[in-house]
């Protein structure tokens, strides 16, 4: 059997640089696969290369490692691409949200919203340049996509080229950690007293992967929607099958008023309980934005901390270089978290089916009240063929409304951010649930293309 050829686009990436490194050299199903990385910083990349070095020579992974700052060395005969890159972000992201606050509109958006909007476009700028040399060199190989907005990405690959995409997203876990509290005393498993997620706690962002851990050995869900805005279809007990549906709602009902409380708001009201929590489900609903309302203080939305996104970067970097040099131990690589890319990639290259609980495929019948071919987050089995989705049915009509709106947004977005379109841009904003005026649709339009032109060619920057 022939052994796959991987490519990681953006192998020093802050968000999954190290951790999915670590997770291809460890997985057995992947020995012998040649790895090649691409970084557009040099030095960077340079300790990335000496670090993958170590650990496919400690480990005897039996890989051989590549490296170079042009991706197109690389990509000729590529089997998957793994891609996982972000332009400026914090810089843009701080820029993103002081324009919406001077327009009234109160977020931090990483995918949904207007500043998902001008991100995804952005990121769009470079990637669009990817998938072309990707048709061009590999045009068979499989794209893994780890680049956020995830469904504006996978949406742009589906519309605008003849590429296969897989885009995996960890969110679910989040999921997991909030029914871990709810059922905590149920189920037995092991929560601190009072426990909430707040990002700027260290300690809080640890146990979320505790708790969610040891949820995830006692329940199984089935969720679907699109990424970071999917719904619990089913939550099962695993080994009996016993259905916890009744105890969730029961539990959200009376638990801690400050635990997730946009979260347990929107399952009260629509009777399913969503995924992502409360710092993404903000992002595609017009309940908090308002900055006369003060619906985010009333619910104490927790988002990402941009300062600390600089710090951990920088925290990072010290460590490959440490790693990478000899002068740390590589013991904790062993331990990293996995983003499963390793998984779906060996499931693929070697036929041994693989039941993944989320992944963004088109459409294709899993969700059965959402538009064919949207990019749609649903599990899925993974064989030699590629990913298939599973069908899970329908939503519920009242959630099935509220993404299908989401997707109308994304395509709208998508194909202005490919195109150049400012007409098809105006129609996404003002389509956007969080933008309640045309006039303000106008004006945010116009201020993040002229804050970002230099990221958008397409738009004439």
């Amino acid at each position: 059997m022939k052994k796959p050829k991987i490519v990681v686009i953006g192998a020093g990436s802050a968000s999954f640089g190290l951790s999915v490194l670590g997770s291809l050299l460890r997985e057995p199903g992947l020995r012998g696969s040649t790895l090649g990385l691409v970084d557009l910083n040099a030095e960077g990349l340079k300790q990335v290369a000496a670090l993958a070095e170590r650990l496919n020579r400690e480990w005897d992974a039996g890989f051989t490692v590549q490296s170079s700052t042009d991706r197109r060395d690389l990509l000729p005969d590529a089997d998957f691409v793994v891609l996982s890159i972000a332009v400026d972000r914090e810089k843009c992201w701080q820029s993103d949200y002081d324009i919406a606050l001077k327009h009234g509109i109160l977020h931090y958006a990483e995918n949904g919203g207007p500043g998902g909007f001008i991100h995804a476009a952005r990121n769009i700028a470079v990637v669009m340049d990817i998938f072309r040399d990707m048709e061009r060199l590999c045009p068979d190989a499989w794209l893994v996509n780890f680049t956020n907005p995830m469904a504006r990405i996978c949406t742009a690959v589906h519309r605008h080229t003849k590429l296969r995409a897989i885009g995996i997203c960890h969110q679910l876990a989040f999921g997991y950690m909030m029914l871990g509290n709810l059922l905590s005393k149920d189920l037995d498993i092991p929560v601190p007293d009072g426990y909430r997620f707040v990002w700027r706690d260290r300690e809080a962002l640890a146990q979320e992967k505790v708790i969610a851990g040891a949820a995830m050995e006692k329940v199984d869900v089935v969720a679907a929607g699109t990424n970071h805005f999917t719904w619990m279809l089913r939550i099962r007990e695993k080994g009996s099958g016993r259905d916890l549906y009744p105890l969730v709602m029961e539990r959200a009902a009376t638990h801690d008023p400050g635990f997730e409380p946009l979260t347990k708001e929107m399952a009260r009201i629509y009777g399913v309980f969503p995924v992502p929590g409360d710092c993404h489900m903000v992002e595609y609903l017009p309940y908090t934005h308002n900055t006369r309302r003060g619906g985010w203080e009333h619910y104490d939305v927790q988002m990402y901390p941009l300062d600390g996104a600089v710090t951990d970067r920088d925290v990072m970097w010290e460590r490959i270089e440490a790693m990478a040099s000899g002068r740390m131990s590589i013991e904790s690589m062993e331990h990293v978290h996995s983003e499963r890319a390793e998984k779906v990639i060996a499931a693929i290259a070697t036929g041994e089916p693989l039941y993944e609980q989320a992944l963004n495929l088109p459409n294709e019948g899993q969700i059965a009240n959402l538009p064919e071919g949207a990019i749609v987050e649903t599990p899925a089995v993974v064989g030699a063929g590629g990913p298939r989705g599973v069908a899970v049915g329908a939503l519920p009509d009242a959630v099935a409304e509220l993404v299908r709106r989401q997707i109308t947004v994304v395509q709208l977005a998508v194909d202005a951010a490919v195109l150049g379109d400012r007409q098809l841009a105006l129609q996404a904003l003002a389509l956007d649930p969080m933008v309640d005026d045309p006039r303000v649709a106008q004006a945010l339009l116009d201020d993040y293309l002229a804050a970002n032109k230099t990221y958008l060619p397409q738009f004439g920057g």
